[in-house]
């Protein structure tokens, strides 16, 4: 099994690849010339039997990106999520707040019947 390149006759930009049987007959526009990671907008060379093209750096200077504005949505549901997270923190605190005031009433009463029958 043999990796081909496929690429545009006109451009001569990489189209795709493609797992073929060791015997197949390469078409126009195809090659096993290996493309090189970490290459952008890869051409063929088809005079110098190789693969062209720019870099990283190049590429992210021909598409600069636009920063992006949420939308009134993402905000709103942004406001939503962060509300959650305190009304799930003040419920953690009430819960403890609850836990703690059950067991000062449990030993007040244990205080209150130990005096009821040491009176009696």
């Amino acid at each position: 099994m043999i990796v081909i390149y496929r690429y545009d006759a006109s451009t001569k930009k990489l189209t795709g690849t493609d797992v073929v049987a060791d015997d197949y007959g390469l078409k126009a526009n195809e090659t096993t010339v290996v493309c090189p990671d970490g290459l952008f907008e890869p051409c063929f060379d088809e005079t110098g039997k190789k693969w062209v093209g720019i870099s990283q750096e190049e590429w992210e200077a021909k598409h600069p990106q636009q920063p992006v504005e949420p939308t009134t949505q993402q905000k709103l549901d942004a406001q939503t999520q962060i509300q959650l997270a305190q009304l799930m923190k003040q419920n953690k605190e009430q819960a403890t707040l609850n836990a703690r005031l059950t067991i000062d009433i449990a030993s007040l009463k244990k205080q209150i019947a130990g005096n009821t029958n040491s009176a009696q």
